[in-house]
């Protein structure tokens, strides 16, 4: 009986210390900021030469640096000069073919994705104190209660970056079967070369076929719609980490509106709201021309790709893969603009409505001084402060692409959608 009771004992120890030490795992793994949150997707990020920034996985954000002698802002300077070259290149062969919607297609690609490698890289100069300011706010907030709290903005951060780069690779992948196996005008015989050959076609128009150049050509077109995917979820990341700010001082006061509040708890708090916007300003002055790139690109390929989808396809895996592809641009095109209009919808009436429950006898001047500041500011990100992004932007931009696909239904024709001299430079 007392070996017994022993043994039980041991294994009720057992089971203590091992939720103990999940328990410290998490709060080793996770500290709740969202430098730390971020970091793996800056990673991948790097890997095609995208935010040259050093000391990502430093344990705060006074380890982030950036310099011009680090290889990763080589390498993504090297990039962009090729890239550079490469839509010169473009820009020659388009004009010499007849000037249309869709022959003016790679040249849209090219300049977006070219100015969205421009712009990470001006970025990546202002990421180290864009992250210690973002970390300042952050210890201004209430503390996280426990691990589950620690890692919920990484793990939403994760799972949103996860998602679309999977679903990107999936249509890239589509893209090549499509081609390569059904190639309705092969160039060449091996059905490799002639996937290369349509690959870079403004490379071949200038220089003799060659496989090493195929290779760069293609090179170039993987970074180029990498470049494209992640200007979109880099956004959508943003758009998580600034809401995430917002909420958590919103549930902080949900706990405080209930009974009355002295006066000094709603200036902390008012200087608390005050802090998250100037970040939010911060960051706006920081990616709004990368917000007015990548909605800019995002109406210009939705209209183009509706406008094909009229054309009858030329088999049935051209079809799944345009399909596929037309459902993901969409889908990634009205969840970027969800996510960041996230923002504005945190930054005031959520708040407002918490105010309106001040009992009577906790009502102050610093409460009527706040709720003053919620109704005048317009907290939301930009594009260069021509636009506003909120939910009423969504119903701005679905008018406009209607509007669109009207005037260019007219000067459609579906003979030109499908035949040999067009190549498909998205993949």
């Amino acid at each position: 009986m007392v070996r017994g009771g022993s043994s039980h004992k041991c294994s009720e120890d057992f089971c203590l210390f091992a939720a103990a030490a999940t328990q410290r795992r998490h709060l080793f793994l996770h500290n709740g900021g969202f430098h730390e949150a971020i970091a793996p997707v800056l990673v991948i990020a790097q890997c095609f030469s995208l935010m040259p920034v050093c000391g990502i996985y430093a344990a705060t954000a006074q380890g982030l640096r950036f310099s011009w002698r680090s290889w990763r802002t080589w390498y993504s300077v090297l990039c962009i000069c090729s890239l550079s070259v490469d839509t010169i290149f473009t820009i020659n062969m388009t004009a010499h073919s007849l000037l249309d919607v869709r022959n003016v297609e790679p040249i849209i690609f090219h300049v977006c994705n070219l100015l969205g490698f421009c712009v990470f890289l001006q970025l990546a100069r202002k990421w180290p104190s864009l992250m210690r300011h973002w970390a300042a706010v952050e210890k201004q907030l209430p503390p996280h209660q426990n691990w589950k709290q620690r890692e919920h903005l990484a793990r939403r951060i994760h799972q949103v970056a996860m998602l679309l780069l999977s679903l990107s690779l999936v249509e890239h992948l589509l893209s090549i079967i499509a081609f390569v196996y059904h190639d309705l005008c092969p160039s060449r015989r091996d059905p490799i070369e002639s996937y290369l050959f349509a690959t870079g076609p403004q490379l071949f128009h200038l220089f003799a076929y060659s496989n090493w150049l195929g290779w760069l050509g293609k090179l170039q077109n993987v970074l180029l719609t990498f470049s494209w995917s992640y200007m979109d979820i880099f956004l959508m990341l943003l758009g998580i980490g600034l809401n995430d700010l917002l909420t958590r001082l919103t549930c902080h006061l949900q706990h405080a509106v209930q009974q009355p509040m002295p006066e000094e708890f709603w200036t902390h708090t008012r200087k608390r709201y005050r802090a998250i916007v100037e970040l939010i300003y911060e960051v706006d002055d920081a990616v709004s021309v990368l917000i007015i790139v990548s909605f800019g690109s995002n109406l210009y390929f939705v209209c183009l790709q509706l406008l094909k989808s009229i054309n009858t396809m030329p088999s049935t895996v051209h079809a799944f893969y345009f399909y596929f592809s037309l459902s993901f641009l969409i889908g990634r095109s009205t969840a970027v603009l969800l996510f960041v209009s996230s923002v504005n919808d945190a930054a005031r009436d959520p708040l407002l409505q918490l105010l309106r429950q001040v009992p009577h006898a906790g009502y102050s001047d610093e409460v009527s001084r706040l709720a003053s500041e919620l109704s005048a500011d317009n907290v939301s990100l930009s594009g260069l402060k021509f636009f506003s992004i909120t939910r009423k932007l969504f119903l701005t931009v679905a008018g406009s692409i209607v509007t669109y696909e009207l005037v260019l239904i007219q000067f459609h024709e579906d003979k030109k959608s499908w035949d040999c001299h067009t190549q498909q430079l998205l993949n």
